[in-house]
């Protein structure tokens, strides 16, 4: 795959303070490219750098073989969506997306298809001539992109594009930012939802305290730092002192007890062959199995693994 943009050594500091250190990445061609970390590793400062609104301290960043990130025909290619909205209040919809597209020099037919077809695929079509201030907030952010979109670019950076927003209007924001990858976009996104990134992204990059900590795939990241797999047993009564030393007698100290539940952490691959094992002690003891969850590593086991901490990034569901 064709590098599309190369970052070398980009470093920034605000006195003595360093905000990115030696940032080195490459994102190819046709993938979505997650940079993940809690809230002020560096995430935002560095998509600033990389869209010309801030300047690095030193390093430089390449995107299509040049080295200008506000070279105009660079920019024709290169969209930003940012975290707050970029659009005119007092516009409507349309008038917002007509007045993007004429920036660019996008005029008559051309920018009336393009405005009809955003219309619809980011399902702004009934709101097409409402102000942009009365849109709720999931619709401005798809707002937010469709003016983002309106030239059609090739690469887009997507700064924490689902902050804000209900579960459902972040799956229908996961599926557009899936289609655009499919029609050959490129994109960027950071993000400190585990979940969006294990959902979203080809490769994933860590950045904690400005520095880039790890870079791969999720599953190779799950695979290498997601450390075990969980076994979680219900029961049909509390765990009694026999079952427990029996179990401690084959299993160590991997398992954790919670009146009648059982958590036991488990590195093997024959996850089968090891709870016929431990069903085997739990039934010698006179307990029955009402049931049996596997809980495989995830994104959430990584940064656990690698950081030893969670703070700022979102883990579960419920947070949001």
């Amino acid at each position: 795959m064709a590098t599309v943009l190369q970052v070398q050594n980009i470093s920034k500091a605000y006195g003595t303070q360093k905000v990115l250190v030696d940032i080195d990445l490459k994102v190819e061609n046709g993938e979505i490219f997650g940079l993940l970390g809690p809230n002020g590793a560096g995430k935002s400062t560095l998509m600033k750098i990389l869209n010309g609104l801030a300047a690095q301290d030193k390093g430089k960043a390449v995107f299509f073989g040049k080295f200008n990130p506000k070279e105009i025909g660079l920019r024709k290619k290169v969209a930003f969506v940012p975290q707050e909205d970029s659009f005119y209040r007092f516009f409507s919809v349309k008038e917002n997306l007509s007045f993007f597209g004429s920036l660019y020099g996008i005029r008559g037919k051309t920018l009336k298809k393009r405005i009809a077809f955003l219309l619809e695929w980011l399902n702004l079509g009934f709101f097409k001539n409402r102000k942009a201030e009365k849109l709720s907030g999931g619709y401005r952010k798809m707002l937010n992109i469709a003016c983002s979109l309106v030239y059609d670019p090739d690469f887009i950076f997507l700064d924490e594009p689902t902050v804000g927003l209900d579960p459902d209007m972040r799956r229908l924001l996961w599926s557009k930012l899936t289609e655009l990858r499919k029609r050959g976009k490129t994109l960027f996104i950071t993000t400190h939802y585990m979940d969006e990134a294990q959902a979203l992204c080809n490769r994933i990059s860590l950045i904690l305290e400005g520095k880039i900590v790890v870079c791969d795939s999720p599953a190779k990241l799950i695979d290498k730092y997601g450390g075990e797999k969980n076994f979680l047993i219900e029961l049909d009564k509390p765990v009694n002192k026999a079952l427990e030393t029996d179990l401690r007698k084959g299993l160590g100290d991997t398992f954790h007890i919670a009146g009648q539940s059982l958590n036991i952490a488990y590195e093997g691959r024959n996850e089968m062959a090891a709870l016929a094992k431990i069903n085997n002690v739990i039934k010698l003891n006179d307990f029955t199995i009402t049931k049996t969850t596997i809980k495989e590593p995830d994104l959430e086991n990584v940064f656990l693994n690698l950081t030893g901490k969670i703070e700022g990034i979102k883990t579960t569901k419920k947070e949001e």
